[in-house]
């Protein structure tokens, strides 16, 4: 199926024909709060099977959201097994669209457009030809600011935006369940608060928690995470918040 030069495929095998690949899995969590890495792992040995025969390059573009390391010590030994692995180039490039719901917001700088993500985040290798070859070819006409970092650090970065946004989230709310308990309208704070330029919008629709399929998995999975290295109070302050908020006054997606 082609449209506007683009090509649709069902066809696995077609993707050797590609040059630029990109995975796009969901990466949720178990019940203990661990990330789930089925889903990329088995896009990732679908995709290396199916360019372990091709005798021209590619470009692995991950888009998932994955905990720091992941790239090195998941993905890129799968495609290190082939015996063309130095034609595979693996970039991580997280995407910072927002799911944001227009119950949560009223402003169009949240809204669902590529201008809105406000930054192209690349992690790479030593290599660096891939890099830029996507900025050369892919995103040539890119307008917001570019960020080339390692692997890790593209990972942290992804996950301290959505983390960020949870707590704004949470702050809210934890302001909504002081002012009930005082009969203040915890809107007109809000409002007034919001008029700040420093603070913004971000979280001031409150009084429900927050859902969705990225920050409640998101700030879960770095929690447990990051608990590995160093205790992460504010985090788990910002679960309790939510956890409470989504019992006594349900969830806002």
């Amino acid at each position: 199926m082609k449209n506007n030069g683009f090509n649709a495929t069902v066809e696995i095998e077609e993707l050797s024909e590609c040059r630029y690949l990109f995975i796009a899995v969901p990466t949720p969590t178990d019940y203990q709060g661990n990330q789930i890495l089925d889903y990329i792992i088995n896009a990732s040995c679908v995709l290396a099977k199916t360019l372990e025969k091709s005798k021209r390059g590619h470009i692995v573009i991950l888009k998932s959201t994955i905990l720091p390391g992941t790239t090195e010590k998941v993905v890129i030994p799968i495609f290190k097994k082939l015996r063309n692995s130095n034609r595979i180039g693996i970039i991580y490039s997280p995407e910072f669209l927002t799911e944001i719901h227009s119950t949560w917001i009223d402003d169009d700088r949240y809204s669902i457009t590529p201008e809105n993500e406000h930054r192209l985040v690349m992690g790479e290798g030593d290599n660096k030809k891939w890099g830029d070859e996507i900025l050369d070819e892919l995103y040539s006409d890119i307008t917001v600011p570019v960020i080339r970092t390692d692997y890790k650090t593209a990972e942290m970065i992804k996950y301290a935006s959505n983390n960020a946004l949870a707590a704004r989230i949470s702050y809210w709310n934890e302001i909504f369940l002081v002012c009930k308990e005082l009969g203040i309208d915890s809107n007109i704070v809000a409002q007034a608060v919001a008029l700040d330029p420093r603070i913004g919008k971000y979280g001031t629709v409150h009084g429900k928690a927050f859902g969705g399929k990225c920050l409640p998995k998101d700030l879960t999975a770095f929690i447990r995470f990051a608990e590995e290295y160093r205790n992460v109070p504010l985090h788990r302050a910002v679960k309790k918040v939510n956890d409470e908020m989504k019992e006594k006054y349900g969830v806002r997606e």
